[in-house]
Formats: structure tokens, C-alpha cells, sequence
């Protein structure tokens, strides 16, 4: 029996298209709070980024790809990546003017704003806060980092940082946490605070940050907008975040009527 359901929110409760939830997804979100049924968000933003859907719907969010978890308004979980790593990273940035961002458990910076962080921006309508110094990002603990970069410029940077890595769900940007972390981690956080299994939870994604979250699930579904690495990595493909992907795969394993 399913008590838990975790939701990537860009291109799974998101669409691409019209930066909003489609009727159906709200739907399908009614009807698992009526059947009481614990419903989450797990996703690779901050919290302070996340403008695109209502919190109040869900029971919790997991955050920064598992970085951090929030619970009934209070942090439970977070993981930080090294305060060398983190030295490294600022480094690379005001030598390569590289655009990234830092996150930590209450805020976010950014370096500076170029061309590619703009195009990455607006394919989720993302909104930058004004750049700022990252001198001192050091001195504070950083739960994930965003590089506006290629190929080359991730493993560049991974070069300095070897206790973390990098997922990537577009050629514009990856994400950067600790090594061992993972939406996964998060989800496992929550289901302990909860006294849930494995078995007793499912996860919709649609990136390539969501495999590990829709592998460790008891039902991973990919949404049809997915690519082909997290298809096969999904028990089950749904159709797309447009065409009532969420809804449709809740009815179909008796999640929701």
C-alpha cells in the first residue's frame, strides 16, 4: 500500500510549456490528501526558488536534491558539501567568471548572471537574485552548488571538488553535491521521520537527477517528457506533465481513484 508520494516539480508537477500544474495534477494532489495519503516535493531547487507551485499542497519538501529536508516547517535533514570543496568552487568561479550559484539551508547566491544562466533560467522561469562577493562563501555551510557550464567546465571543477558530483538534467547547467547524496537520501529521511518503508512510497521525475530517487522508490515513474536514461530506470513511463502524466499514473496503481 503506497502512504508516500514524492514529486519532482520542473516537467513532472511543472510543465515546460506553461510554468504552472495542470488541472489534473491538482486533481490527483486532492485526492491523495482525502485519501491520506502523505504527499512531497523533491527537487533540486532551494526552497527560496521554488515560485511555481503552492507548498502548502505537500507535506514536506525535499530539497536540493536531497540536501536538505523540511518537515512540518522545520529542517530535520541537511548535508553539506566540505568546506574544502566549497573553497575550490569559489575559487574556480572568480578565476573563470563562470556564473554559480551557492546554496545554503536559508540562502542563495550568485556570482554573476551570463547568457547561459539567463537560457538556463528560462526554461524553469527562474529568477536570479542580484549577483553578489562569494569571498565568504566559505565560511558558511553549502548544500549544493549550480554551474552555469558545459562538459569540460563540470569535470574542471569536479577536478577540485573530489568529495562531490554533479547531476545534470540539461547541457546549460549541472548541480553539484556532496558525494552520497541524492534525492534518494532526502527520501529516505523522510520515510524514517514517518515509520515508512521503501515499498511504501512512490516517485515521479522526469531528469536525470531523479534516477536515483526513482530507482530507490518502491514505484519510480518516469514522466513521458523524460529521456531515455530515466525511462529505464522507472518501473513504469507515464505519459507527459501535459498531457495528465501524474493523474494518470496515480489511477493506474490504485493510488487515487
Amino acid at each position: 500500500m503506497i502512504k508516500a508520494v514524492f514529486f519532482d516539480i520542473d516537467g513532472t508537477l511543472v510543465s515546460f510549456k506553461t510554468h504552472r500544474m495542470p488541472d489534473s495534477t491538482l486533481r490527483a494532489l486532492d485526492a491523495l490528501r482525502r485519501k491520506g495519503i502523505k504527499a512531497f516535493i523533491a527537487t533540486g531547487r532551494h526552497e527560496l526558488l521554488i515560485d511555481n507551485v503552492d507548498t502548502s499542497l505537500f507535506d514536506g519538501i525535499v530539497s536540493l536534491n536531497g540536501q536538505c529536508v523540511r518537515l512540518g516547517g522545520e529542517v530535520v535533514y541537511t548535508h553539506a558539501i566540505p568546506a574544502a570543496d566549497t573553497r575550490a568552487a569559489v575559487r574556480y568561479a572568480e578565476e573563470t567568471g563562470v556564473a554559480t550559484i551557492f546554496e545554503g539551508v536559508d540562502f542563495i547566491r550568485i556570482n554573476r548572471v551570463t547568457d547561459r544562466a539567463r537560457e538556463g533560467a528560462t526554461l524553469i522561469n527562474l529568477h536570479f537574485p542580484e549577483p553578489a562577493g562569494i569571498a565568504d562563501i566559505p565560511d558558511y555551510p553549502i548544500l549544493q552548488l549550480i554551474l552555469f557550464g558545459n562538459r569540460e567546465q563540470e569535470e574542471a571543477l569536479l577536478r577540485g571538488m573530489p568529495s562531490c558530483e554533479a547531476t545534470r538534467w540539461t547541457h546549460l547547467l549541472c548541480d553539484i553535491i556532496p558525494r552520497g547524496g541524492g534525492k534518494d537520501v532526502g527520501i529516505g529521511k523522510v520515510l524514517e521521520r514517518y515509520g515508512f518503508s521503501r515499498e511504501e512510497c512512490m516517485a515521479f521525475g522526469d531528469g536525470d537527477n531523479d534516477i536515483s530517487m526513482l530507482r530507490y522508490a518502491g514505484i519510480g515513474v518516469a514522466m513521458g517528457n523524460a529521456d531515455a536514461a530515466v525511462k529505464a530506470a522507472a518501473d513504469y513511463v507515464t505519459t507527459g506533465v501535459d498531457r495528465s502524466g501524474v493523474a494518470k499514473a496515480l489511477r493506474r496503481f490504485g493510488v487515487i481513484e
